[in-house]
């Protein structure tokens, strides 16, 4: 599992991820599912996954948060006296965890939410686990988060791209991306070097390609 972008740009960008959830829940009132469902329908976390630097630390928390709810369809007002959560910060603990958890599994965060760790439950997840040290913490969610195999196919609809997208974006033929699809060529037959190029340009790690 290789991380789309640096540590360091991870490090200030689960900190902007982290305001993000936090000012729209708590100092907007917004419902958390009903926040991050928006997030996972806006694009911008697709946006994140890739490592787009506007995204990561181009915007503050407060920008990404607006920007979610107005791409999808909502309006969040801009309240500069925003101010961390220092009584209860459970909330801007599950942005800043599971921002960091998406890099360190370098998998999408809708694929994260749907198996097995949904938002919900890395809430949940605040008592006893807020103090805990990070790697602990990602022990815990791994034994929630159980992603299941995806065809190819899939795997390039998660990632938002159409067949000729992914490959421009990979480098790999439009002919051999039908292909793999279709069925009518093996993937696990393909060079390393593709395997590689599409790992990247669908964010996903070459096992899942295979199908492990």
């Amino acid at each position: 599992m290789t991380p789309a972008y640096d540590k360091e740009l991870m490090l200030s960008a689960k900190e902007n991820f982290a305001v993000m959830m936090d000012y729209a829940v708590c100092w907007c009132g917004m419902d958390l599912r009903g926040f991050y469902s928006r997030f996972l329908e806006s694009g911008v976390d697709k946006a994140m996954e890739c490592g787009h630097p506007k995204y990561l630390v181009g915007m503050s928390g407060i920008e990404l948060a607006r920007m979610v709810v107005e791409d999808t369809g909502g309006h969040l007002p801009l309240d500069e006296n925003y101010a961390f959560p220092w009584e209860d910060s459970s909330v801007y603990w599950t942005g800043w965890a599971i921002c960091q958890y998406q890099w360190y599994k370098a998998a999408g965060f809708a694929s994260i939410d749907r198996n097995g760790l949904p938002i919900e439950q890395v809430y949940s997840l605040f008592h006893p686990f807020h103090e805990a040290d990070i790697t602990k913490v990602f022990a815990v969610f791994d034994t929630y988060y159980r992603p299941r195999a995806l065809p190819f196919k899939e795997l390039r609809k998660n990632a938002g791209l159409t067949q000729a997208e992914l490959s421009q974006r990979s480098d790999v033929s439009l002919r051999m991306i039908r292909a793999y699809e279709q069925g009518s060529q093996d993937i696990s037959r393909a060079e390393a070097a593709t395997l590689l190029r599409l790992s990247r340009a669908l964010h996903c790690p070459i096992d899942r390609l295979l199908g492990k």
